[in-house]
Order: structure tokens, then sequence, then C-alpha cells
């Protein structure tokens, strides 16, 4: 029987877990954007919370501070102060080659069911997400009307769906994935933050992720089940099945950028991003 108001046998648990575990001297943070590992660091550091009894929280808009009762805030877009990425706190970033975010965006935006994609309703003149990206909610409304002129009176998944690939993957360059690449390349580095491609966390997924684990000072007593909670979200260890049912991931192949940039789309890339691929460490 259950009574209202009693501890769950897991909530017990918890609780004395975070009493008497693993604490972070200082909260600590994760950086991931739009199509760079986003959902699997959520899934897999929502669980090791859980197990250890740290207090994950996460924020899709721009992160000023880590709230209170928070051991580790997840920045689900990468947007944040820059007082609060130079703070000193230690943090994990992840970042991809920003040729694979325009990629792995213009594939997912034509299926996935996100509300600021499928949204079609632009009454409210000051333009408020879904309108708008979480990330552009909190701009200046010139901004979001232009994103919202681009559209044409259609929602993104419409619009993107109504062009050919070549002009879809460059809609999707001007959109979401210039939105995540300017992120990722106005990034001053922080010698609290550890920056990890996502390529190599794919790669090196145990010692990547063991690497995490470390630098966010997770006792050592806890990593071997730490590890055991990510080795369930490696892709690398899923059947074709298992792949086909998750929504976010595209297909099996990590590296797409080569398959889809034709001539045309290359050019679009170099006019609107130059290098950017080099100085975030890509050849």
């Amino acid at each position: 029987m259950y009574f209202p108001g009693l501890w769950t046998v897991k909530q017990i648990g918890l609780d004395l877990r975070r009493a008497f575990g693993s604490k972070p001297a200082e909260p600590v943070f994760l950086i991931t954007y739009h199509k760079v590992a986003t959902v699997l660091l959520r899934k897999v550091m929502m669980e090791v919370a859980e197990k250890i009894g740290w207090r994950y929280t996460s924020t899709m808009v721009v992160a000023e501070d880590i709230p209170k009762k928070t051991d580790v805030l997840h920045v689900i877009h990468g947007t944040g102060t820059k007082d609060f990425f130079s703070s000193g706190k230690k943090g994990i970033r992840i970042i991809r080659d920003p040729r694979d975010v325009i990629v792995s965006g213009f594939l997912y935006h034509q299926r996935c069911s996100e509300k600021w994609c499928i949204n079609s309703d632009f009454t409210n003149p000051s333009h408020p997400f879904p309108q708008v990206p979480w990330p552009l909610d909190g701009l200046d409304l010139d901004t979001k009307e232009n994103y919202v002129a681009s559209l044409d009176g259609l929602s993104y998944q419409e619009k993107i769906r109504s062009l050919d690939r070549e002009e879809g993957l460059i809609f999707e360059m001007d959109g979401f994935a210039k939105i995540t690449i300017d992120e990722m390349i106005s990034w001053e580095q922080q010698d609290s933050v550890l920056t990890i491609k996502m390529e190599d966390l794919i790669g090196d997924f145990d010692g990547q992720f063991e690497k995490i684990f470390r630098w966010l000072e997770i006792e050592d007593e806890y990593i071997a089940s730490c590890l055991e909670i990510a080795v369930a979200h490696d892709m690398n260890r899923m059947g074709d099945e298992q792949i086909a049912s998750n929504p976010h991931i595209s297909t099996g192949k990590l590296r797409k950028w080569e398959e889809y940039f034709t001539p045309n789309v290359s050019k679009a890339y170099q006019e609107r991003f130059a290098d950017a691929h080099k100085k975030l460490g890509y050849e």
C-alpha cells in the first residue's frame, strides 16, 4: 500500500547518496549544442547524477549562473553569458564538425516533432518560443523577425521539406545550424573547461566518458558504475533496429558531410563560414 508523504526506498537511497556520497567541490556544467551529442549527454548524466546523488538541471536558454540545489547544469544549446563561462567553474564542452552539424540538422528537422520546428503560428508580434528556437528567444526583436521572415509563413519543417537537397542544406546553414556554428566558433577557451570533439567521444566512447567523469571529479569508487550507465547509450553497441528506433539518430554514420556537400553546397558553406571547421580543429 502506498502512503502519500512517505519516502520510497528509491528516494531514501537517493537522499542518502546526496548526504554521504560523491559531491563536486563546486557545481559543474556541461555545454552541448543542437545536434552535438545533447541527447546522449543528457541521458547519461541524468542517470549518473541519480546514481551518485548529484542534482542535475538543464537549461534551454542563456545560462547566467548555476541554480541553487544544482550540482551539474547542462547548457543544452551552448548559450551563456561571458561572465558565466569565464567564472572558473569546471565544465565539459562538446563540439562537432560544423559541416556535419549542417547535414545532421538538415536530416533531423525534416522528421522531428520539436515545437519550434513544427510551429506555423506567427501571430504573436513579439515572436517568443516556439515561434523561434530557444537560443533566439531572448534576443532582440529584429533578429527574431528576420528568422520568422526566412520561413515565408511556413514552419521550419515545412520550409525545409519544400526544398531540394542542395537548397535544404543551404537553408539549414542559414537556420539553426548557423546558431550552433556561431556559438561554437565564438567560444573563448577556458582552462577550467575541457573541450571534447563529438567524433572522439563516439570513436573512443569508454575512454572519453571516463575522461569526462574524472574531469568532473566524480570519485573513483563510482567511475565503473558510471561507465556501465554510459555504455547503454553507445551507438557503436546498438543494433540496426535500435538505431532506427532512435529519432535523434539519422543514420549510424557520424561523418556524413562528404556525401552531402556538392560543389554548390561547399561554396555556400565557404561564403558563410570560411574555415570555421579549421578553427575548431577539423581538417
